[in-house]
């Protein structure tokens, strides 16, 4: 690693946030925290391959390796913005106080359980976050330094025991089960590392590129000049969910969503055609199923927040995630028992010599993460059964959104539930306390909105690294971490002094500070709620639903490595099958299924790998496009932009 690519790095990083606030909360253009490959990164990036080309003319341009340096710590550092952490974390810890009121009893049901360090607990310091200061005011520093010093420590804890976790089954996943890691041949494809022959160079003078590139971005910029001219119609194009086709199938069933996403495509040309099966079947069988269920009255209720768009299917859903992980974690157990074995005798046959941190170093570090936030939680007031059981759900979401989008390339997808709703609907209210209910709701800080909190694009940094020099694999772990750390200090330094010194957080006008039910307001809202019901408890149906989800996704699994040359659909579709963001994406895995089978059919891999670069144009196409509309936004619509990327 070199010093010019640790500073670029860290410059991409703070960018890497700092533009995506800006266009959303002060533009109110284009958003970049819905894909777990963030074009909060993907758009800065590509802009700097680009000037790379130019002076790589001069001999100044950047190595490989340096590029995917850069690449790594901006990809981290994109998930601080936006509903991945600012947004909730600063709606989540100043909620609470400032739409306190007579009429919805939070002081007695919430700020009575709440530790003063772990939220602004000044009113006067959450009125003028969110309503503005008066000409002269200066930010109360001093009533945000406790809980921005208490999380700081706690997310970074999180955020280390996820680096070490997807460190330690680096070789499981890539030498032993060879998994595609579709996100990460798509950066090698655009960096040339490693000999890849797909360098940006070699792409742009491609036709199939070109084809892909233009067709995309003329959509994109007619649509931008109806912005100015409304005689112009805009071409209905359904590229994301802001304006899908919507397909009915009959009443009471949920509606299918037939979208071409030019991201989701790319990613899903790279990603084995078994998987991409496996999810569009089991989707649609969740559509039949919710349908059926629905129209025979045999539902379990309503959904909690984030969670699939049928909470039986969902639930279903995570039983069959939690067999995933364990079957995973079962293959995995010789490597496993040996980076265990080094790591706490210094023996065994494990080599961690080309690992971006050691064995013993990731195992301890692990620990030491795992122990300080299970006892930070403690300490918010989080009894031991509810605690166990959050940190068990997010252990099994974390790791199974990370083998799932490590196989998949799915860039947009949630989880089946929360590890908050697994929490409330095993214990209730009478099982857990009011205590343990307001401490879990401070865990919307960092795992808000069902995507996790940055292990998705963690799991890809150690299969770029093993694509780097060995000698500079080391440098990479720190540098990862040194860009995560600049790109939340920057969003959040960035929020709030836009929310003191210009309009205001709550004229923002994005869900995490308006008062919105989707956002920390509703999170609080539904937890002093749930806290008033006293009769709330176990609910047994869901229970029972995972328990079938279990057992259906382990026969999956037994049938499909016990009998390998029998055509069986791959689990991953199953355990994410009602999940409410994948609707967005299913057409367009099919489309890309279809095109991949019938390339294959007729020119056998040859012309397969010819044809990658018409997909990685219409992604970049995408890219420019987002890019543009936003650039015109900020000129000519300051404050009134026109969003035109959504899952």
């Amino acid at each position: 690693m070199t010093r010019r690519a640790f500073l670029i790095g860290l410059a991409v990083s703070a960018w890497a946030t700092l533009w995506p606030a800006y266009s959303s909360l002060i533009v109110r253009s284009s958003r970049a925290d819905f894909a777990h490959l963030s074009e909060a990164l993907l758009i800065p990036f590509i802009c700097l391959l680009g000037l790379n080309l130019l002076l790589e003319r001069r001999g100044l341009g950047l190595r490989p390796s340096e590029l995917l340096t850069i690449c790594c710590m901006g990809m981290i550092a994109g998930m601080m913005q936006g509903e991945w952490l600012s947004g909730y974390f600063l709606g989540v810890i100043t909620a609470p106080i400032y739409f306190a009121t007579p009429e919805n009893r939070w002081e007695e049901l919430l700020l009575h359980h709440l530790p003063g360090w772990s939220i602004v607990t000044e009113r006067g310091a959450t009125v003028g976050f969110y309503e503005g200061l008066p000409e002269g005011g200066v930010i109360p520093w001093g009533a945000w330094v406790p809980p921005l010093a208490w999380w700081g420590t706690f997310l970074f804890a999180v955020l280390l025991a996820n680096f070490c976790l997807v460190a330690l089954l680096r070789k499981q996943w890539m030498e032993h089960e060879r998994l595609t890691f579709p996100i990460a041949s798509v950066v090698l494809e655009l960096t040339g590392v490693s000999g890849s022959e797909g360098t940006l160079a070699r792409l742009v003078r491609s036709w199939r590129f070109q084809v892909g590139f233009w067709i995309v971005l003329l959509v994109f910029a007619w649509n931008i000049t109806t912005w100015f001219v409304q005689a112009i119609p805009s071409l209905p194009i359904p590229m994301n969910s802001l304006n899908p086709r919507v397909i009915s199938i009959a009443r009471g069933f949920p509606a299918f969503y037939f979208e071409i996403h030019p991201m989701t495509m790319a990613f899903g040309y790279f990603t084995k055609s078994d998987v991409l099966l496996s999810i569009c079947i089991f989707h649609v069988l969740a559509l039949l199923q919710s349908g059926l269920m629905n129209r025979f009255g045999v539902g379990v209720g309503e959904s909690d927040p984030w969670c699939s768009f049928d909470p039986a299917i969902g639930w279903q859903g995570f039983g069959g995630m939690m067999v995933f992980v364990a079957w995973g974690l079962y293959v995995a157990r010789f490597h496993l028992r040996e980076v265990f074995r080094k790591a706490f005798t210094r023996r065994g046959e494990a080599d961690d010599s080309g690992e971006l941190i050691s064995y013993r170093t990731a195992v301890w570090l692990l620990l030491g993460c795992a122990v300080y936030t299970v006892f930070f939680l403690r300490r918010a007031g989080m009894g031991w059964g509810p605690l166990l059981a959050f940190w068990f759900a997010t252990l099994v979401l974390y790791l199974g959104l990370a083998r799932i989008i490590v196989e998949s390339g799915l860039v947009y997808l949630r989880g089946p539930i929360t590890a908050q709703a697994f929490t409330w609907q095993v214990f209730g209210i009478s099982g857990m306390g009011p205590a343990s209910a307001v401490a879990l709701g401070l865990t919307y800080t960092f795992f808000c909105d069902a995507k996790t909190f940055g292990i998705t694009a963690l799991a890809h940094i150690p299969r770029l690294g093993a694509a780097m020099n060995p000698r500079s694999r080391r440098a990479l772990f720190p540098a990862v971490l040194a860009g995560a750390v600049a790109g939340a200090a920057a969003v959040i330094g960035f929020t709030l002094h836009q929310g003191y010194h210009t309009v205001g957080s709550y004229n923002f006008g994005v869900v995490s500070f308006n008062g919105s039910s989707d956002g920390a307001v509703g999170i609080w809202g539904l937890h002093a709620s749930r806290i008033q019901q006293e009769t709330f408890g176990t609910d047994w149906y869901r229970v029972k639903a995972l328990g079938v989800g279990a057992a259906f996704n382990g026969l999956l699994l037994y049938l499909r490595y016990r009998f390998p040359a029998f055509p069986i659909l791959h689990p991953i579709g199953f355990t994410i099958s009602a999940c409410s963001v994948l609707s967005s994406s299913v057409s367009s895995l099919f489309l890309v299924w279809l095109v991949k089978t019938l390339l294959l059919k007729l020119g056998g891999l040859d012309l397969y790998r010819r044809t990658a670069p018409l997909f990685l144009g219409m992604f970049l196409g995408y890219l420019a496009g987002v890019g543009l509309g936003i650039l015109v936004d900020t000129v000519w619509f300051n404050g009134n932009g026109h969003p035109l990327n959504d899952w």
